[in-house]
């Protein structure tokens, strides 16, 4: 255990296995070692709880609780109060982040003493259970903003932030003087809502940092069918109600955004449950909204177009509303299924162009690898980066596939998958690892010689028995 962290990585599992390891590996630094990874996990049941077991017995960095209470913000709550650090970041079990984007943000931190907090960009991946991908929720956010003509009440910049999910380093003693804490009763959800919120409502306004950290959006197609989860989730905005109402002034300045947050949430849900679900928090939502409308605290002029009519509807009749809905996602999972045909066509052609698309891009790294001789610029960046744009068409060559590829270099299919698309950057490590690979098929050898992946001084330095960063 290091005796005394620069930033405390929190992190709340529940049935993790498949990702929380590429999650924790992305948090590492090559130069920078001050970090304590804090996992919290929630009643795991497929496994999760033996891997953080070795894996915080391997490592001292790392630092494994069991909580049973069954709460994601409970969760969280008790990684807060163990953490030893100054910064706090909470990182989800799906995502990763780009390389040396926790010590680069740390760094940022130290240089600006009046701020408390930094965003980095979440670059999101996925569909969700409609077809409708991160892109689309981003874009139909950002219009909402854009269109809106009460900036100076409604807080658009901390709208777009909060909205967006956007992984944030908190300075922990700005949480603890304000006594910001996560919702952590049992039930559905990541309950980080009311959290997030108020550390941006409260405090000085974010400052976003150019690193990213990569989320894998919910991909299930499974409805949710618990009776207790419309109560889970509107509570929770009740408790982020209560908190912003000891606040008279704040309250009232935040009403509007609370209440974009409070329906946007909600459709959100509303998307995932089972049809007799979606009826009745269709109700909850028509009563709550009604109720703040008497007491002045919600304005339907607040929202986009597009919303204030579905919000018409909803106050006109719950039935209509739930119409309308049903035939809005029907055409989403019409317009989903036709894209992914698309996509398969799109793969079946680059399979069958295979050894044209090869020759092209030998020809083009052989030119960059000649240029970067001569200006003697050759280094680890750019053999990872055409290791990383070269390695799908190579591992094609070999005949193998993904998964296959995958238990080769020891890492999960997932975690491969995300290397080869280009979402998650490969390390020095599984460059070298998959030379050796490429390098010992006689069909990929001579490529590797081709697209320069395998460079006379790195042949040197392996002859010599170095292993140096080159420049």
């Amino acid at each position: 255990m290091i005796d005394r962290p620069k930033i405390s990585v929190i992190i709340a599992t529940h049935n993790n296995v498949e990702t929380i390891g590429e999650c924790i590996d992305s948090i590492w630094s090559r130069s920078f070692s001050e970090i304590e990874v804090i996992v919290v996990d929630v009643n795991s049941t497929d496994g999760t709880k033996d891997l953080l077991s070795e894996m915080s017995a391997e490592d001292h960095q790392i630092i494994f609780l069991a909580d049973s209470m069954g709460s994601m913000g409970h969760a969280r709550n008790i990684g807060m109060d163990h953490a030893r650090a100054p910064y706090i970041i909470f990182a989800d079990p799906e995502g990763y982040f780009s390389r040396d984007a926790i010590e680069y943000m740390c760094l940022e931190l130290d240089d600006f003493s009046n701020a408390d907090m930094f965003t980095c960009e979440t670059d999101c991946f996925g569909s969700d259970s409609h077809g409708r991908t991160c892109e689309d929720i981003r874009t139909s956010i950002g219009d909402a903003n854009r269109k809106d003509n009460r900036k100076q009440e409604m807080e658009s910049r901390l709208i777009r932030s909060w909205m967006f999910d956007n992984i944030t380093l908190y300075r922990k003693s700005y949480l603890y003087a304000k006594g910001i804490r996560f919702y952590e009763k049992p039930g559905y959800g990541n309950q980080d809502d009311a959290f997030r919120f108020m550390a941006m409502a409260s405090g000085i306004a974010s400052i976003s940092v150019d690193v990213k950290y990569h989320q894998r959006i919910d991909l299930s197609a499974k409805k949710i069918t618990d009776t207790t989860v419309v109560t889970d989730v509107c509570d929770e905005f009740k408790y982020l109600k209560a908190m912003l109402q000891k606040d008279s002034k704040l309250w009232w300045k935040m009403r509007l955004v609370y209440w974009q947050a409070y329906y946007d949430r909600n459709m959100q849900l509303y998307e995932k449950l089972s049809d007799d679900l979606r009826a009745r928090l269709s109700k909850r939502l028509q009563a709550d909204i009604k109720e703040a409308i008497i007491k002045k605290e919600f304005s339907r002029d607040h929202f986009d177009i597009r919303v204030r009519d579905k919000m018409e509807l909803l106050m006109k009749s719950v039935d209509e509303f739930d119409r309308f809905q049903a035939k809005k996602i029907i055409e989403r999972e019409k317009a989903r299924d036709k894209a992914v045909r698309i996509d398969d066509r799109l793969a079946e052609i680059i399979v069958s162009e295979e050894e044209d698309e090869l020759e092209r891009l030998s020809r083009e790294s052989a030119e960059k690898a000649e240029k970067l001789r001569k200006d003697n610029r050759l280094n680890r960046e750019w053999l990872m980066d055409e290791m990383s744009r070269d390695m799908a068409s190579l591992r094609l060559l070999l005949g193998i596939t993904a998964d296959e590829m995958g238990n080769l270099l020891g890492v999960s299919r997932n975690t491969y998958k995300n290397l080869e698309s280009g979402k998650k950057e490969i390390s020095w490590d599984q460059y070298m690892a998959l030379l050796f690979v490429f390098r010992y098929n006689d069909r990929t050898s001579p490529v590797t010689d081709t697209l320069g992946l395998f460079p006379e001084p790195l042949k040197v330095r392996m002859k010599k028995g170095t292993n140096s960063i080159y420049g």
